[in-house]
């Protein structure tokens, strides 16, 4: 397999300078394209952005060393550019590099020395540079892949409780903020350790995930996420969504498990397996706090399995929230 090489684009209005430079650089190895002005050198870059390096001439009628620099660096590319020039003033040197270059020489006798060992250096920084930026990049991504995972409960694929913590104070500060709805669900499969003595731990995860299935199915909205609030509870997060619109949430969720009919001969009040709901809707406030609108929701949850279960109550206080 042939190896790649590295490409440079040699600019110079003069035709000797460019011949002289590009028989250098080809004997160094490289792959060489020129343009004799900064427009054609504008358009070569365009049609080919993986350039490792520029090689530009300072003094040209159309558009300028400096003009040039300016142009490449407006299209945020961090690609090297070394400036070749005749004129020995430092000042010009410190404005090229101002300007983005990344070096500075002269065109001279000792060209053919310096050019092969500069070209390789700029290029080696670049190649090191945008190495990097994607170990970077990947890094990044990895970290947020990581980060999620954190946020997933390992059996069911859900959202973990961590998750919900975090999530509902977010929503709880920007429904506040907006003075809009916020709803919470709170679920429990009926008689769920029974459950898992009759049929075991196996069949009692597996239980477990297809009701959260189920459960998550019930979101229609994309802003609703359902959490395994821990064990065999679940919760529901509805930003924007009044009690009228979490309770028909809420009555899908009942009926979509009582209809998977899940077998649950232990059970007191069916054959298959139930659920039992708390469900609760406010406006949130400064003074009050999720805490509080998670303990109304829960007696809410309480009340529906003191009640007979596989039903839903809704909280009464919620105004009240502290």
């Amino acid at each position: 397999m042939t190896e790649k090489k590295d490409k440079i684009l040699i600019l110079d209005d003069d035709p000797f300078v460019i011949s002289m430079v590009e028989e250098i650089l080809d004997f160094g190895g490289y792959a060489v394209e020129t343009a004799r002005s900064g427009r054609e050198a504008l358009r070569i870059f365009s049609e080919q952005p993986d350039l490792d390096l520029i090689l530009s001439d300072m003094n040209m009628e159309e558009m300028n060393g400096l003009e040039f620099i300016r142009a490449i660096r407006e299209k945020n590319a961090d690609v090297p550019m070394i400036i070749l020039t005749v004129n020995k003033e430092i000042t010009v040197a410190l404005e090229a590099i101002r300007c983005g270059a990344t070096d500075y020489f002269l065109k001279d006798e000792n060209i053919e020395d310096t050019l092969l060992i500069s070209a390789k250096n700029a290029i080696e920084k670049y190649h090191l540079l945008r190495q990097n930026l994607r170990l970077m990049d990947e890094l990044i991504v990895k970290n947020k892949e990581l980060e999620r995972l954190s946020f997933l409960d390992g059996l069911t694929g859900v959202a973990n409780r961590r998750y919900f913590d975090k999530t509902l104070t977010e929503e709880w500060g920007r429904a506040a903020r907006a003075k809009t709805w916020l709803a919470l669900i709170m679920v429990d499969i009926d008689f769920f350790k029974r459950f898992n003595d009759t049929y075991g731990h196996q069949r009692g995860d597996d239980c477990l995930k297809q009701v959260a299935l189920i459960l998550n199915s019930s979101l229609k909205r994309s802003g609703d996420m359902l959490f395994r609030y821990g064990g065999e509870e679940f919760s529901a997060i509805l930003p924007n969504a009044d009690i009228e619109g979490v309770m028909v949430v809420a009555q899908a969720m009942r009926s979509g498990v009582e209809k998977s009919d899940i077998p649950h001969v232990s059970s007191t009040i069916a054959d298959h397996v139930t659920i039992s709901l708390g469900v609760g809707s406010m406006i949130p406030s400064y003074h009050a706090t999720p805490s509080g609108m998670i303990f109304q929701v829960d007696r809410a949850l309480y009340s529906a399995k003191q009640g007979g279960r596989n039903q839903l109550r809704t909280a009464k206080s919620l105004g009240e929230v502290k």
